[in-house]
């Protein structure tokens, strides 16, 4: 493989090279590589080159040896069992174009087998893709360290994920680490755009919530709340509540630096608006919908609000759904041996 000359074609493309590690990993989110590939246009085995060249441009993009190439292929890690107060993904699965999704399908399962000795197919079959990049990426770190492996995707969901991030369209590279900070930033011509980094953009998005998921966040900041952190000029006592969105969701969470005084804000939101009764068990199922995972464990979530000074626990409806799950993947699991064998 001449990598000078792959190089050149990628620097003439316009992606803006860094410099090459050896041992660097990219992890790389290729559910969005289908989707940018999925032309109808043009044939599958042209939609196929074109996937490949991009997963190539893309490691030399990030000054990586080697690519993890990361598939969403089945089931979501039980998100679609838990979630309860809108349904997982839904805006986004009745929006898409039937003949549109069989293509995507189709490189997805190109890739699943797509395996050389510089790209390694990551199929997830029972959680997605953004669950094994953040789980992979910290795995390698912990044995090789901080450089070794870096994220690349357009899903701002892994703006939480700890370690390196490669931008795709500009090649900047940026680490997220601990709770960072949440920012409006100028985006052009348009108004500006709120931008995380680290957890600090998990707790804004248990607030403001993920319209591309079609994850509710927060659906109401009470009275009282708004008082306190967008007050009007003359207190009004009876004002009533209003859809918790992303500037109420900054208003909230301004001048937060730790993980824990975040947790003690947007529990209080919780409850202010559902009570005591279920405010906590309907934190934990936004949480659950949002997390990225950095283990394998499936409440791996939970031990995370612990850090942060909740008494996190699922209650018995939500191990229930969970336990759906469970019996559920068996199933897949069942299906994706018999179609492998």
């Amino acid at each position: 493989m001449d990598l000078a000359a792959i190089a050149s074609q990628a620097a003439e493309s316009g992606s803006l090279l860094n410099t090459f590690v050896k041992g660097r990993v990219l992890q790389l989110d290729a559910d969005f590589g289908c989707y940018e590939c999925s032309w109808l246009d043009k044939s599958l085995q042209e939609n196929i080159i074109q996937l490949k060249k991009l997963i190539e441009t893309c490691r030399l993009t990030a000054g990586a040896e080697f690519v993890n190439v990361h598939i969403t292929l089945g089931m979501k890690g039980g998100r679609n069992q838990m979630a309860t107060v809108k349904p997982y993904q839904e805006k986004r699965n009745k929006s898409i174009d039937p003949e549109k999704t069989a293509r995507v399908s189709a490189l997805r399962n190109f890739l699943a087998n797509y395996n050389t000795d510089i790209a390694t197919p990551i199929a997830n079959v029972l959680q997605e893709a953004d669950d094994s990049l953040t789980i992979m990426q910290l795995e390698r770190i912990a044995e090789f360290g901080l450089k070794s492996s870096v994220i690349m995707s357009g899903d701002k969901d892994l703006w939480m994920s700890e370690g390196l991030h490669c931008e795709q369209k500009t090649g900047d590279i940026y680490e997220v680490k601990g709770y960072g900070k949440t920012e409006w930033k100028e985006v052009g011509n348009v108004k500006p755009k709120l931008v995380g980094r680290g957890t600090s953009w998990f707790w804004h998005q248990l607030l403001h919530g993920d319209g591309a998921d079609n994850i509710a966040g927060l659906p109401q900041l009470s009275g009282k709340l708004l008082n306190r952190y967008l007050p009007t000029k003359k207190i009004n006592a009876k004002r009533a509540s209003q859809p918790c969105g992303e500037a109420k969701s900054y208003a909230i969470l301004k001048g937060v630096t730790s993980d824990r005084d975040a947790c003690t804000r947007v529990r209080e939101a919780y409850i202010e608006y559902y009570k005591e009764g279920n405010a906590l068990e309907m934190l934990i199922e936004q949480a659950f919908l949002l997390w990225m995972r950095r283990t394998k464990k499936l409440d791996d979530v939970l031990d995370f609000l612990t850090e942060s000074g909740m008494i996190a626990v699922f209650s018995s409806s939500q191990t229930q759904r969970l336990e759906e799950y469970k019996r559920l993947a068996k199933i897949q699991l069942k299906e994706s041996d018999l179609s492998n064998s």
